[in-house]
């Protein structure tokens, strides 16, 4: 049986979350799921009755009440801006001004095809789901009596990114010096997102049991939680990572920060990318349009093309599932995951020394 909408557990206990006028209400200490969740509910009716009826709201102030009351709240800073253009560029110029109550399947079929012919398929489809979320949102707090989009969103289109393939990928951190190569490694042979990799302490990092703990990330000069419940976990990294981690650290001169920036910050990711990864692709005539997160697509096809276990790479990306539940990433044992990195052994140089295959 699915969890229910808004509730999540948490030492055993059961809580709910309302975002409600910008702000997060918590509530906890139930024995189940259930009970959490029928209070919930009780919860935002007691609110609704402090609200005044919406009956002429429009899109456009549903709009604005939904980023400011839920996305501002809940997601990450970069997916607010993201939902916000999408709904300032593509939704508002055409039923901002509707009323809500008044928009029916035929109204929203309309528009889908409008998008449809009009936009990009990636941009009609994320508008369309989009502003699906939105309504949802309102249904749930009763701002209206039904979703009006019905059937099925535009597809998204599947796009094809490019990755690096292992001699060159192996030939590039060989070459590269100091902070690039570190950064270049943790994302092509860690599999780690580019927010994670810069959000980084030392205190994460058991250079012992050759592992990192992922718990943070640093994106867009916001300094706050990984992506998912999923992303937080404990990694095993290649003993040749950890080789390197260990010649760094004492090289950084940061206490702290693996990576530091200005002042008591982390160095920001953006900056990084403009001025060190576009000179990096261009030296080593990589693809214009590889982006960074395209090296934890390379990891991937490296380890499982070389024949390692499907589902020990889908615990090293800390990806979600059908088959798997969010259990699966918080007790991952990274011991028992280490065994794939002896494909890197193979194909950077067996037999070398500790740390000799790519810091010679």
């Amino acid at each position: 049986m699915p969890k229910p909408t808004g509730v999540l557990k948490r030492y055993k206990k059961w809580y709910y979350r309302i975002s409600y006028k910008g702000k997060r209400i918590e509530k906890g200490g139930f024995t189940t799921a259930e009970q959490a969740y029928r209070a919930r509910i009780e919860h935002i009716k007691k609110l609704q009755d402090q609200v005044i009826q919406p009956h002429d709201i429009t899109v456009k102030q549903l709009i604005i009440q939904y980023l400011e009351e839920h996305e501002k709240i809940y997601n990450r800073l970069s997916t607010v801006w993201k939902n916000e253009g999408t709904c300032r560029n593509h939704i508002i110029p055409y039923l901002g001004d509707r009323k809500v109550k008044g928009l029916k399947p035929t109204d929203m079929k309309k528009f889908q095809g409008f998008c449809v012919k009009n936009k990009t398929p990636s941009v009609a489809h994320y508008t369309m789901r989009t502003l699906k979320k939105i309504f949802n949102w309102a249904m749930e707090w009763e701002i209206i009596q039904y979703n009006p989009i019905k059937g099925k969103l535009p597809p998204e289109p599947t796009t094809e990114h490019p990755t690096v393939q292992p001699e060159k990928l192996f030939k590039m951190i060989h070459e590269l010096k100091g902070r690039e190569k570190i950064i270049v490694s943790l994302g092509a042979l860690a599999g780690m997102r580019i927010g994670e990799i810069f959000g980084l302490k030392w205190d994460d990092i058991d250079f012992k049991e050759n592992t990192i703990y992922i718990r943070r990330q640093y994106s867009s000069g916001v300094l706050g939680p990984v992506k998912t419940i999923g992303s937080r976990s404990i990694i095993p990294i290649w003993d040749k990572i950890s080789f390197m981690l260990k010649e760094w650290k004492l090289q950084s001169g940061s206490p702290e920060w693996v990576f530091k920036g200005i002042k008591d910050n982390p160095l920001r990711s953006e900056r990084w990318r403009q001025l060190r990864w576009n000179k990096i692709k261009k030296e080593y005539c990589l693809p214009q349009d590889l982006r960074f997160h395209d090296l934890r697509h390379s990891f991937a096809s490296i380890l499982i093309g070389q024949g390692a276990d499907k589902g020990d790479v889908q615990k090293l990306l800390r990806h979600k599932s059908i088959s798997m539940t969010m259990d699966i990433y918080r007790h991952l044992q990274p011991k028992t995951l280490s065994r794939v990195f002896e494909i890197f052994n193979s194909l950077s140089g067996e037999g070398r020394g500790e740390g000799q295959a790519l810091n010679q």
